[in-house]
């Protein structure tokens, strides 16, 4: 297996020391499921820069792919992932911060350091000496073999989504990634193309712009994301109920904001 990114190594955690990490487009930071093929076969940037863009012409960031482990190597400081998934192989890195890690992650991760397993990644794509990998921010098992069917059927769905966009013309500068339904629950697929959405976070609606900043401020301090109990009560506050925050919540992970970490009631935003 090949040696890790110099330009950042595993996630958030190797902007050098004191710098300030520059914010990326939102429109970037939408996740989009992927085949690992599209991630191999997609264009390098022509500038020389660090982005990856699919052959429709959505910027590659978050991704999420789903597939069989065929390989692994675990180290103290890092684990390393080969991921097949019938259209390619591709690494799969990831840190493992001992003594950081809660007990839930590092077991979810141990889960997946097995060969033959079918797991469920998601994280950034990343190149380094002429190969791409994907730098994991989540990974685990899959809850059942319906979720490879389910996964190709967003891939699908992400892509004709984005195309009718871009066909109409609306839509387009805000979540081109069109990623959605980042859990495992399949009753999340969208039932409908979407309404219109602004250049916010939130597609303009105000209790998905509280959740988002909520789930960001909760969620940036620890691993496992935020319980959606706790989004509720914080922003039973400024006078959102129960049923506003869960419909919020359901919209941003359909859209590809946010996506769930240790299981189905806990977010983490898409960064």
């Amino acid at each position: 297996m090949s040696g890790y990114d110099n330009q950042g190594g595993f996630g958030s955690q190797g902007t050098p020391s004191g710098q300030t990490k520059a914010r990326r487009n939102y429109d970037e930071q939408t996740l989009i499921p992927v085949t690992i093929k599209q991630i191999i076969t997609a264009d390098g940037d022509p500038t020389g820069g660090n982005d990856i863009s699919l052959k429709d012409g959505r910027t590659l960031y978050m991704v999420k792919i789903v597939g069989c482990v065929r390989a692994h190597e675990q180290k103290s400081t890092n684990l390393t992932i080969e991921i097949e998934d019938g259209t390619g192989l591709v690494e799969v890195k990831t840190w493992m911060n001992e003594g950081d890690d809660c007990s839930a992650v590092a077991n979810l991760r141990q889960e997946c350091c097995q060969d033959y397993a079918f797991v469920r990644v998601i994280g950034q794509v990343k190149e380094f000496d002429g190969k791409r990998h994907i730098q994991a921010t989540d990974i685990r098992l899959l809850g059942t073999k319906n979720e490879i069917t389910y996964h190709l059927l967003e891939v699908a769905y992400s892509f004709d989504k984005y195309q009718k966009r871009k066909e109409s013309g609306s839509g387009i500068g805000m979540g081109v990634g069109m990623g959605y339904g980042i859990g495992n629950n399949m009753s999340s697929m969208p039932k409908t193309m979407g309404a219109n959405v602004s250049m916010d976070q939130g597609g303009g609606n105000t209790v998905n712009d509280a959740a988002i900043t909520s789930i960001r401020k909760l969620g940036s301090q620890n691993d496992t994301g935020v319980n959606i109990h706790t989004i509720v009560q914080d922003l039973a506050s400024q006078g959102y109920s129960e049923g506003e925050v869960r419909n919020a919540v359901s919209h941003l992970s359909n859209e590809g904001h946010i996506y769930s970490t240790i299981d189905e009631n806990h977010f983490q935003f898409a960064e």
